[in-house]
């Protein structure tokens, strides 16, 4: 199933096929950021897709009609479009080439929601290379990706030897004051200029002939044409296109038409000139294709269980409790959901009201008293102390993993022999409504989504705790969380990874729901960071570990008091969970 937000989103997902995906114009990003959410909660594996503008296209569609319409006489014109690309232009006090490089996300918020929307889809569809390298400006470490060719519809034409130069302007989607720049480069060639528009209107001051798209003239002014300039900056699609004819394509280098059309004839959108003077080069070189890359699976695939469903290990989540009935009742159902085949949970109840009778609707939970309340760390030691051997997870009773979260840890572990495995992890934040049920306000997935060697681990680690899986022999090695820290997460981390490789499953596969007052944000930590650094885990012959630990106490101090991680992306409008 494909979801498609925004007008240019909807066009391009009709053309897709039978995928499971996700597309996104960046006005529609936070409808696209809480689509992704709901599918990897639900354990579906799909492709991601944002349809981001090139900057300097985008910047130089808008500026070239303000050129032209101020500017005294076209020489003037072509020196100030030429000269913004190479930076003899200035715009708003700013050389040129420095607003051609924009980002199309200028909102700092936007961008960041961009990015996590990027690591919470398993996998991305782009449209070339080029367009994945630009998606790097937002996250760095992208998802796997596959290449999608989509490839329009054309005209049928009867191609004919020309008797004057012909020059096709293709640009169906667009109207005609967002091709002026294109149609203006290309006024100084004495032949045959034709427009292919959403509107088929002539731009001011240009001699082309223009067609609306669909417009059955369109076919003749193909059939002795020998050069199409492409003026889409990121979708390469017509360009294939019209290299399958064997026609001159001239396409944006943006758009990565390059990489499947030998001959291509490129031109850097800031530099008008290279319009006119790459498609004087087209007009006697017919493109070709390359290799085209094979359709996508519908689907993202990932690493199969290594072994036979009724040889999986048990796996084993541990859930202390105290006073939660609901949220235990909702945490003990997403366990239930796992598609692991052997699982298993022990419930702790930290000496609060009777939780018998939720625990007693999952068979595969079994309850453990405590008669005196013994807080959160002690009551998951309590719950491992039923956990023979195996596979094990601690989970608060209000936190979430997503049905494939056992499944994919386990068989990174299997696969790598690794003793420890963690995915990434999404903060969730709700609040109650009147009627007793949560409603989500915000997301943060800009914390939990990394790894750690352990050189880093020895100051801090970007790993949730609710994300690690763990062989029960470690604990019998190493010990388990101490119940006099309040930073217990972050010190065994530390610990297990002087020993032990953490294999990595580079996807978000459970949340940390945060709602009222959290732990995190009624403790100073500074103190008892401190004291891991130098009582539990001293180091103080390393000078570089000691100056990044000190700088974390830093910005630890820093902070103001009950500071927690706060939302990089908030909901205008709620979503009830």
């Amino acid at each position: 199933m494909i979801s498609a937000f925004g007008p240019a989103a909807e066009r391009y997902a009709a053309a897709l096929g039978a995928l499971d995906a996700i597309v996104i114009d960046p006005s529609h990003l936070l409808e696209g950021y809480v689509e992704a959410v709901r599918r990897r909660s639900a354990g579906e594996s799909f492709y991601g897709m944002l349809l981001l503008d090139e900057n300097r296209d985008r910047t130089m569609t808008v500026l070239a009609p303000m050129v032209l319409l101020e500017a005294p006489g076209p020489d003037h014109q072509r020196a100030i479009l030429n000269g913004i690309g190479v930076g003899g232009v200035t715009i708003n006090g700013r050389p040129g080439r420095e607003a051609l490089a924009d980002p199309d996300l200028e909102d700092a918020s936007l961008r960041s929601a961009a990015g996590e929307f990027l690591l919470l889809c398993p996998a991305l569809l782009v449209r070339s290379v080029a367009e994945y390298q630009r998606l790097s400006a937002l996250r760095p470490r992208l998802r796997p990706y596959e290449i999608i060719v989509v490839e329009p519809a054309l005209p049928a034409a009867e191609r004919r030897a020309p008797v004057r130069p012909g020059v096709v302007l293709w640009a169906p989607e667009r109207d005609a004051t967002a091709v002026t720049l294109y149609t203006f480069a290309l006024s100084e060639i004495h032949g045959d200029i034709t427009l292919v528009s959403a509107d088929g209107i002539v731009p001011s001051g240009s001699t082309a002939t223009a067609y609306r798209a669909g417009d059955p003239r369109i076919a003749d002014a193909l059939a002795t044409a020998t050069c199409v300039v492409v003026p889409h900056a990121t979708d390469p699609g017509a360009a294939i296109a019209f290299a399958r004819r064997g026609y001159g394509v001239v396409a944006p280098v943006a758009s990565g038409a390059h990489e499947f059309v030998k001959n291509l004839q490129p031109f850097d959108p800031g530099v008008p000139r290279q319009i006119h003077i790459a498609a004087m080069m087209a007009l006697g070189q017919p493109a070709s294709l390359r290799e085209l890359p094979p359709p996508p699976p519908r689907a993202p695939l990932r690493p199969a269980l290594p072994v036979a469903a009724t040889d999986a290990p048990p796996a084993t989540i541990v859930v202390p409790t105290f006073n939660r009935r609901d949220d235990l009742g909702r945490c003990l159902a997403c366990i239930g959901a796992q598609t692991y085949p052997n699982m298993h949970a022990v419930v702790v109840n930290d000496a609060g009201e009777s939780v018998d009778d939720i625990v007693a609707r999952f068979p595969f939970a079994r309850l453990l008293n405590l008669e005196k309340n013994a807080g959160v760390t002690q009551a998951c030691m309590d719950g491992l102390e039923l956990v023979a051997d195996g596979f094990v997870q601690f989970l608060a009773d209000d936190d979430t993993v997503y049905p494939d979260h056992i499944d994919r840890l386990v068989t990174a572990m299997l696969l790598s022999g690794a003793d420890i495995a963690h995915g990434n992890a999404l903060i969730r934040y709700v609040e109650r409504t009147e009627f007793g049920s949560f409603k989500t306000i915000g997301f943060n997935g800009a914390v939990f989504i990394d790894t750690s060697t352990p050189e880093e681990a020895m100051t801090s680690t970007p790993i949730a705790g609710n994300s690690l899986l763990w062989r029960r022999s470690v604990f019998r090695e190493i010990g388990g969380w101490r119940a006099d820290s309040i930073l217990a997460d972050q010190e065994i981390q530390m610990r297990a990874g002087k020993h032990y490789a953490f294999a990595y499953v580079d996807q978000v596969t459970v949340e940390w729901r945060i709602h009222g007052t959290n732990f995190s944000g009624t403790v100073n930590a500074a103190d008892e960071q401190r004291r891991i650094y130098e009582v539990l885990h001293p180091a103080p012959e390393r000078q570089w570990l000691t100056k990044t630990r000190n700088q974390t106490l830093e910005n630890i101090a820093a902070r103001p008091p009950g500071w927690v991680f706060e939302p990089t992306v908030n909901l205008t409008k709620s979503e009830t969970t």
